[in-house]
């Protein structure tokens, strides 16, 4: 009898191509789609080798076009294709900084599943990370390319050196995402951090922009092309094109060390259990004898619902708004870039603050409001403090969040036009406590069980009719229109105060179940 041949050991797949497995099972799970995953894998690949060179003769005849229809001088076409850059990179860059994208390795939901199958971070990065951020610049480097076919005569023979830019803005934007890799917490002095850099890089960017617009020419009848001013020297091309060039290169050699540092510590501690930094428990609300007591009870509330991270994002994004419009002030130009069209800009701030002021204070009050902390403001009132001291602790808390959004937007309309737009505090008041009598005006509130709250029709209706003529005031050319809706704003502020006293004292407590 031959004996049986002893059995081989195969080799299991690799780390790596388990995890590209279970990220393309996400997707596909994602898509609906009912195919094998190799299927799927292979038409993703076809796709990818398919679009690249669509995408590289579309832009070769677009570029040419662009080209025929309007000619710009070489130093305005090598400054554009900067500016290009630093906003296409840079709005890619705060994304992968600030969105989910963040937690793709550290701090994944799925982390619990790559400790159990012994699969490493370092290659859950190179697949979540790496490849996502490949594909963008590798896009972007495509059309670079037919920019820089079309334009080669103008920007002369450094242009090849303007490709260095797309690479650096790759290896930046992979030294950011392997910093949050290898990073499982985020402290709050690493995101302090975060936002300076940001807010310097917000800066240099609208420095940049104003020294662009000023580099336009000016004074070119429509239909004609650009004439280079006498101050545009024959050489300034070139040396935009080395200056570039150089710098680009700089930034790529150190954020490839970046980035190498990061991706060797991944395999140290990879997906390690790690004491939580936040308590899993709500803490005790305790009502401390103060004048305003109930402020840290908000506060803790707000800052601990879902709906905070989106409040926060809006500040931040009118922060680096208005950052970047002091880096164009900051320019050569000295000049608000959009002077001599207040009347404009003013329609479009005070229309844009309206629409951000509901979504801002319908999150704001899902969470903290009057009937999401009913139980909490009606506790404190037994317990012998006063309801007046409730209501302007809260309403007070409210009115900071609303100013520090109109400022915000009154702040980016003066940068833009040199245009002081004081009126829109008073709007921001008014439609604040318009929505807090809407709401208290409802005979049966609805809290949820997750102690959040749904305004509904009727006080969003009610809630924009109170707040229309502020609207309209805001909206108007005149100063007095203005001075009447700071009146009404006042007093739409002391009726939000008192609904909410009369809450605490008469209305009953319901729950929606």
């Amino acid at each position: 009898m031959t004996p049986l041949p002893p059995p081989r050991n195969s080799p299991s797949p690799p780390a790596l191509r388990n995890t590209l497995d279970f990220f393309l099972f996400e997707r596909l799970n994602a898509l609906g789609w009912n195919m094998p995953l190799r299927t799927f894998a292979q038409l993703c690949a076809f796709g990818y080798a398919l679009v690249l060179p669509l995408l590289l003769a579309g832009s070769l005849f677009g570029f040419g076009v662009l080209r025929k229809v309007v000619q710009l001088p070489p130093v305005v076409i090598g400054a554009a294709f900067l500016l290009v850059h630093l906003y296409a990179g840079g709005a890619y860059l705060l994304r992968e900084a600030f969105s989910r994208r963040r937690h793709s390795v550290s701090g994944s939901p799925n982390e619990g599943f790559f400790r159990a199958l012994d699969i490493r971070a370092r290659d859950v990065f190179l697949v979540y990370c790496l490849a996502r951020i490949a594909v963008f610049y590798g896009a972007l480097l495509t059309l670079d390319t037919a920019f820089l076919v079309v334009y080669r005569g103008a920007l002369g023979q450094g242009a090849l050196g303007l490709l260095c830019v797309p690479l650096a803005l790759f290896t930046l934007t992979l030294a950011v995402s392997a910093r949050m890799a290898s990073h499982a917490g985020s402290t709050p002095s690493a995101g302090l951090k975060t936002v300076g850099a940001l807010g310097v890089a917000c800066v240099m960017a609208g420095f940049f922009t104003g020294r662009f617009l000023g580099a336009l020419p000016a004074g070119n009848a429509p239909g004609t092309a650009f004439q280079a001013t006498p101050s545009v020297a024959a050489d300034q091309p070139l040396m935009l094109v080395i200056t570039s060039g150089t710098t680009s290169a700089l930034l790529f050699v150190a954020a490839g060390v970046y980035v190498i540092h990061h991706y060797r510590s991944l395999d140290r501690a990879s997906f390690a259990i790690r004491p939580t930094r936040r308590p899993t428990t709500a803490l005790p609300m305790d009502f401390r004898p103060r004048r305003l007591p109930l402020l840290p009870v908000v506060h803790r509330q707000f800052t601990t619902s879902r709906t905070y991270p989106l409040v926060r994002r809006m500040y931040l994004a009118l922060l680096m708004a208005g950052l970047l419009l002091v880096g164009v002030r900051a320019s050569e130009t000295g000049r608000p870039p959009l002077a001599g069209m207040e009347r404009p800009l003013t329609r479009v701030a005070v229309i844009l603050c309206f629409v951000m002021l509901l979504g801002c204070v319908e999150l704001l009050l899902a969470t903290c409001g009057p009937t999401a902390l009913g139980p909490q403001f009606r506790f404190a009132w037994e317990n012998m403090l006063s309801q007046r001291n409730i209501s302007v602790s809260a309403v007070l808390y409210y009115t900071a969040h609303v100013l520090t959004l109109t400022s915000g937007v009154a702040a980016a309309a003066w940068l833009a036009s040199g245009t002081l737009l004081w009126q829109l505090p008073f709007l921001g008041v008014s439609v604040l406590s318009a929505t807090l009598i809407a709401e208290s005006l409802t005979t049966a509130p609805k809290r949820l069980v997750d102690g959040t709250s749904t305004p509904g029709v009727f006080v969003a209706c009610v809630s924009i009719g109170l707040a229309l003529p502020s609207l309209a005031g805001c909206y108007a050319q005149s100063p007095l229109p203005r001075l009447l809706t700071a009146l009404y704003c006042v007093c739409l502020l002391g009726g939000g105060i008192t609904c909410i006293g009369r809450r605490i004292r008469t209305l009953p407590l319901r729950s929606a179940m």
